[in-house]
């Protein structure tokens, strides 16, 4: 059978050849050409089908090739500018000039920035750009934007101001017409004390540099309200501080004279008619200037002054949201790289943080719940910045002082509550909800030895949980380095059991002579699949010391608990009965004593809870560690690169979830910096580049080695 193929398919060609004008160079021609059309066809496609399932996966038609993501923004912006139920004009103030090609790079940075904004939500977010330097028509229409926008605010001061207008002019003309008067009754007084007359020509004196004080406070105020944005509360403050000197001295004159003891005897009818007349000639003047004063006191500085002032520093980002406006600075979008140095050359001075700062503002903009994260904290400070900044180096600061930075940024009050202080709860100014994160008790100094903290000094802190608000608790396990977790019993509440007589360790090479020990430190790069740690799975996160939080298998009615964060199974890994020899680094694997992990029984160390009140629902989540969250922990650096960022992002995540806005969860753009475990890191361009084209080129590769086979 083969054999008869073969024989037709030569027989084929034979008849081909046969045809009339079939020559074996047509031939060549005929049949190339449908390789090449398939091959061209194939090709298209390729391309069209890696470009659309890239564009598609990404949830976008804007493509970001470059290993860093720098022109992409994170999934948490995202959601928050998908869920924008405001609109939103964002106008880039960066002045630029070619002849300052730094100007130029900054100001295209922000640039691609903002579009990306545009491009998620379009129907909401409208981006304009001005450069002051040379769009005098952009600056101008910007102007009158917010001076419309601010026209009814600055109603009330403009008046005053106004009003000062007359009121000003007419101190001056009393000033100088007093002074007049004064001289005058100096000169006629003749013959009598020298220090008479020389009393009269020093209040003279006085009035005349009131007035010319007058003069100064008056053009400065004209500058300030006829500028393009004008500052009427500042002029308002101006115009007052100089009236109450001026009443104030009126005041004073009579005062002065009667201390003078010249003029307890004989003087002219002049002087006299002066000394009688004084509080008269001064107190209805007085009495225009503390009703000019009373009207001031309720100026206050409206947001206007502090765009102007903003804006006034240039190179900034102006927000506009229909309730209010806000600017990002220069310094908030370009700040200090704390790498670089004299030792590192290379380093750049400034980092882009952009995105970070604007969807920070944008979010305090847009959303009118500014819940209120409160760590319970018995007597040492926990998110008190230091004294030495945001990278340290004064020391004084609390252990969540950078982390509490973070949730800021994420639209979170954030203080502390020290029970040992007080034992209400605080409640700041715009709190609209208080979520409680409990914090440990810090070691006993030996220096200055002091009672542990007990629960009973938290109990104001653990009603308040009781009582149905959202809280985050901390725990630490007991040993003779702390007094472990004084709020312990609040995790039966909802169905868990912190062994704080446990700790998590890992058997690790400590030393290049192989040497193995189990150590306390618990490496996390898979999450359990919850709201809170489905965006967080292959980035590192750290647990120090972390204690086993095993759940009820049955739970208290109406309670939920699911594990975020497992210990992971495996000889290495194991919770050690013996905190003390763990701690040391001396924990030995007993399958009797300990705490084995497997996959049929898994040992959580953090647990998501949910409680039905009678109206809604408690959120509480639960860690066996209280050490992970820290600054020195979650912030930890090598060569400049954190190398836990899921810490961070479980905590922020942890917070927005019991928040009740679990739908901003979602990669942070500080997460988006830290490369994930299995991430290409510099080589995500090589990969997209053979992916978009190496693709298409091997089968146009294949379709001319089809085509030269059938050649021959």
């Amino acid at each position: 059978m083969a054999l008869e193929k073969h024989s037709g398919s030569e027989a084929g060609r034979t008849q081909a050849a046969a045809e009339p004008g079939m020559t074996q160079k047509r031939r060549w021609l005929v049949f190339g050409s449908n390789v090449v059309v398939a091959v061209l066809l194939a090709t298209v496609l390729a391309v069209g089908i890696v470009w659309l399932s890239e564009t598609l996966l990404r949830g976008r038609w804007r493509s970001d090739w470059t290993s860093s993501g720098r022109f992409s923004l994170s999934p948490r912006t995202r959601a928050m500018l998908g869920d924008l139920k405001q609109d939103v004009t964002i106008t880039n103030l960066y002045a630029y000039s070619p002849e300052i090609p730094e100007s130029v790079e900054q100001q295209r940075r922000v640039r691609d920035l903002l579009s990306e904004y545009a491009a998620v939500n379009p129907s909401r977010i409208t981006v304009e750009a001005v450069n002051p330097a040379v769009d005098a028509g952009g600056t101008e229409q910007l102007v009158e934007r917010l001076r419309k926008r601010y026209a009814k605010e600055l109603e009330k001061p403009k008046a005053l101001i106004d009003e000062f207008d007359k009121l000003g002019k007419d101190v001056q003309d009393f000033l100088r017409s007093d002074a007049k008067r004064l001289e005058a009754a100096a000169a006629a007084w003749k013959g009598g004390p020298p220090e008479g007359p020389s009393a009269l020509r020093q209040v003279a004196q006085a009035m005349l540099q009131l007035d010319l004080v007058g003069q100064f406070t008056t053009a400065s105020i004209e500058d300030l309200v006829n500028q393009p944005l004008p500052a009427y509360p500042t002029a308002v403050r101006n115009a007052r501080d100089y009236l109450k000197k001026v009443g104030d001295t009126l005041g004073a004159v009579p005062e002065f004279y009667e201390k003078v003891p010249a003029f307890k005897g004989a003087a002219p009818d002049e002087v006299k008619a002066v000394l009688a007349s004084a509080k008269q000639t001064y107190e209805p003047l007085r009495k225009r200037l503390s009703d000019f004063d009373k009207k001031a006191a309720d100026i206050k500085e409206l947001e206007l002054d502090n765009v102007r002032r903003e804006i006034s520093q240039g190179q900034a980002i102006l927000i506009e949201a229909p309730e209010k406006v806000k600017v990002v600075a220069y310094d908030d979008v370009w700040v200090r790289n704390p790498q670089a140095d004299e030792r590192r050359p290379e380093e750049p001075e400034q980092l882009f943080a952009g995105e970070s700062a604007v969807s920070s503002t944008l979010l305090s903009l847009v959303s009118p719940e500014r819940p209120a994260i409160l760590f319970v904290t018995a007597g040492a400070p926990a998110t008190m910045p230091s004294m030495g900044g945001p990278f340290g180096g004064g020391g004084g600061g609390g252990a969540y002082a950078r982390m509490a930075e973070r949730l800021r940024k994420s639209n979170f009050i954030v203080e502390d509550w020290d029970v040992t202080r007080s034992p209400e709860m605080p409640k700041p100014e715009h709190m609209t909800k208080a979520i409680l994160v409990f914090v440990p008790p810090a070691p006993p100094n030996p220096q200055m030895p002091v009672p542990p903290p007990t629960p009973e000094m938290y109990k104001a802190a653990i009603d308040v949980v009781k009582g149905g608000a959202p809280a985050v608790l901390l725990a630490e396990p007991a040993t003779m380095f702390g007094p472990g977790t004084p709020y312990s019993d609040l995790f039966a509440d909802f169905g868990v059991t912190a062994r704080l007589n446990a700790v998590g360790v890992h058997t690790q090479v400590v030393d290049a002579q192989g040497t193995e020990r189990a150590v306390p430190q618990i490496e996390i790069t898979q999450y359990a699949d919850h709201a809170i740690t489905r965006t967080l799975n292959g980035l590192p996160a750290m647990f120090l010391t972390p204690c086993p939080l095993m759940i009820s298998k049955q739970l208290p009615e109406g309670v939920t608990a699911e594990a975020l964060v497992f210990l992971p199974a495996g000889a290495d890994y194991w919770a050690d009965t013996a905190p003390f020899e763990a701690m040391r680094g001396d924990a030995a694997r007993s399958e009797a004593d300990d705490i084995i992990p497997t996959r049929d029984n898994p040992v959580p160390l953090a647990v998501a809870c949910t409680r039905k009140l009678k109206e809604g629902e408690q959120k509480v989540v639960l860690f066996g560690d209280s050490q992970w969250a820290e600054d020195r922990v979650a912030f930890y650096q090598v060569m400049g690169r954190e190398l836990f960022p899921g810490n961070a992002e479980l905590l922020v995540n942890t917070i927005l979830w019991v928040a009740g806005t679990e739908h901003l969860i979602s990669v942070s753009p500080e997460a988006l910096q830290a490369r994930r475990i299995g991430d290409p890191g510099a080589w995500t361009l090589p990969l997209q580049m053979l992916l978009m084209a190496g693709i298409p080129a091997a089968v146009l590769v294949a379709g001319l080695v089809v085509y030269a086979v059938r050649r021959r």
